[in-house]
């Protein structure tokens, strides 16, 4: 019996960017880490036949409607069009216990308690692997920061413990934001603490997440000044200016500081302002600036503004 002839692959990884609507980086990664699709390669590089294009779709299609690649990627086509044809996107019962094992921080508490960093970095390196950013930053990480937060406040963990996750976490956001960094992009946004807010990892996620939905961050850090941090955002091309307040008192200096950012930005770049002190500061921000109050309502907005769902 003659051996029927594999299709032809006659799309370039660039065009398949543009005909899926997914990111080039995160092409790579799905190949990369869940073999989702195996295209062919030659002295193009990678190239994509018909047949891997729509599966690419249906896996988009797919991670719409709440799904992670980590759970898609073993799928057949024939599943994953099932699976976005379903009223509401709601997942099989047999994903489900995959999802609340990626959810299990046990061992990644385990490995605080015995100050192991490595052990914490393959925690977190795990659930990044089947979770998308989202749900990676509303339910792991900023949880476990604010759990080991608390038992710290409660005398049961020490300052040491508390620092080494904050600096696991802000190691692991800043590898993703650079993995994720793109120059030729749709938007750019700006990220910043004001003066005396030296909390920065809500915001550090919140850059991760703008980049992963494929938009472009300038993330500038905590703590700057006013003046600082509006003189950056022309030259930075920004139309987005993404301030984070952490600290849940109304401190003058941070009123100060809010005061001159909205006075001093440029009228044509948007200011988005949030954390869990923002509420505390919504009178000196006025109309002016978009009060965001969780992680979904800024992902609703980088959609608004050119992004895509990470």
């Amino acid at each position: 019996m003659k051996k029927q002839a594999a299709p032809p692959a006659h799309f370039p990884i660039r065009a398949v960017s543009k005909l899926t609507g997914i990111a080039i980086d995160t092409l790579r990664a799905w190949e990369r880490r869940h073999a989702a699709v195996t295209p062919t390669r030659d002295d193009r590089g990678r190239m994509y036949t018909d047949a891997d294009v729509a599966r690419l779709r249906l896996l988009k299609g797919a991670l719409e409607r709440g799904h992670s690649i980590g759970r898609l990627a073993a799928l057949s086509d024939e599943d994953l069009r099932t699976l976005t044809e379903t009223t509401g996107g709601t997942a099989p019962p047999a994903a489900a216990p995959l999802r609340q094992a990626s959810l299990d921080t046990t061992a990644l508490i385990a490995a605080l308690q015995r100050y192991d960093a490595a052990g914490i970095d393959q925690e977190i390196a795990r659930m990044a692997a089947v979770l998308r950013p989202l749900e990676l930053l509303n339910d792991v990480l900023m949880p476990v920061l604010v759990e080991v937060g608390d038992e710290w406040h409660r005398g049961r963990t020490g300052i040491a413990q508390e620092h080494l996750m904050s600096s696991a976490i802000r190691h692991i956001l800043g590898s993703f934001l650079r993995l994720h960094a793109r120059r030729d992009v749709p938007a750019r946004l700006v990220f910043a603490t004001p003066s005396g807010d030296r909390h920065e990892i809500g915001t550090l996620g919140a850059a991760m997440l703008a980049a992963s939905s494929g938009l472009g961050v300038a993330y500038l850090g905590p703590d700057l000044p006013a003046r600082d941090i509006v003189d950056s955002v022309t030259p930075a091309g920004a139309q987005v200016l993404v301030v984070g307040v952490t600290t849940t008192t109304a401190a003058k200096t941070t009123e100060r500081e809010l005061r001159a950012i909205v006075q001093d930005l440029p009228r044509e770049v948007e200011l988005w302002v949030g954390g869990r002190g923002v509420e505390r500061h919504a009178t000196a921000l006025g109309p002016r600036a978009l009060i965001l109050r969780d992680y979904q309502s800024y992902q609703q907005e980088l959609v608004r503004i050119g992004g895509r769902i990470a």
